[in-house]
């Protein structure tokens, strides 16, 4: 037996105790996969729901000018000839309509994962506000036929011992392989992660708030020591 499966062979049953321990955002209205907020299926540029301060606690409606909402569509002025290519398109779609939200909301502020500024002031978001915001403006963009390749579907969900994490999800319409579009792990404006959605979901008993993503080569996921300890992977 290796020290790896040693580690395992105690510390896995020891952790599965914790399974019962709360998550992050398990409070009153967060259950699972429903974090309680609700979205739109048709999202109107000149009537954006937008919230921020974690769980959504605070909600407004950003109109978009003509100028505005044609920089957006100027992302897929080009149809894009494959699935990868709209993806990308999404991609930088996303990470506008943040810098444009930004402009009417306080979420200009919002840093990295759940980073707070010093003292706190409000538009941070937390991954249940990024996954409603990243859904809504999917909607938006799917409302308004930019999408060819791909549809909006339900929000994607993992879960683990010690807290929960939700993102934007879409599915390719050809192959029915769900991607992730995920807005968390970056501040405004930067763009999303965009990640098969299996690869997403893989992730250790420990801890759901890690990112997995394939390296800039895209050849391998990103494993850490604590998914290597626990799976025994490399």
């Amino acid at each position: 037996m290796n020290i790896a499966d040693s580690w395992r062979r105690w510390l896995v049953p020891a952790l599965l105790a914790g399974l019962f321990a709360p998550s992050v955002g398990a409070e009153a209205g967060v259950t699972g996969r429903n974090h309680g907020v609700s979205i739109p299926d048709r999202v109107f540029r000149a009537a954006i729901p937008v919230c921020y301060d974690f769980r959504c606690r605070s909600r407004e409606v950003v109109s978009l000018s003509d100028e505005e909402w044609d920089t957006v569509v100027g992302w897929f002025r080009e149809p894009a000839a494959t699935p990868a290519g709209e993806r990308d398109q999404i991609r930088r779609a996303i990470g506008w309509l943040e810098v444009l939200v930004g402009r009417h909301t306080p979420t200009h502020r919002d840093l990295a994962a759940d980073e707070l500024e010093e003292p706190r002031r409000p538009g941070q978001l937390d991954c249940i506000d990024e996954s409603v915001n990243t859904t809504t403006y999917l909607r938006l963009l799917e409302y308004n036929g930019l999408l060819q390749h791909h549809e909006v579907i339900e929000e994607a969900y993992r879960r683990a011992i010690f807290d929960q994490h939700w993102a934007g999800q879409i599915r390719e319409i050809g192959s029915g392989t769900r991607y992730v579009v995920d807005s968390w792990f970056q501040p405004n404006g930067y763009l999303p992660i965009i990640q098969n959605s299996e690869d997403w979901e893989d992730i250790t008993m420990l801890t759901a708030v890690v990112d997995n993503r394939p390296d800039e080569e895209g050849k391998e996921v990103k494993r850490s020591f604590w998914h290597r300890l626990l799976r025994g992977g490399d």
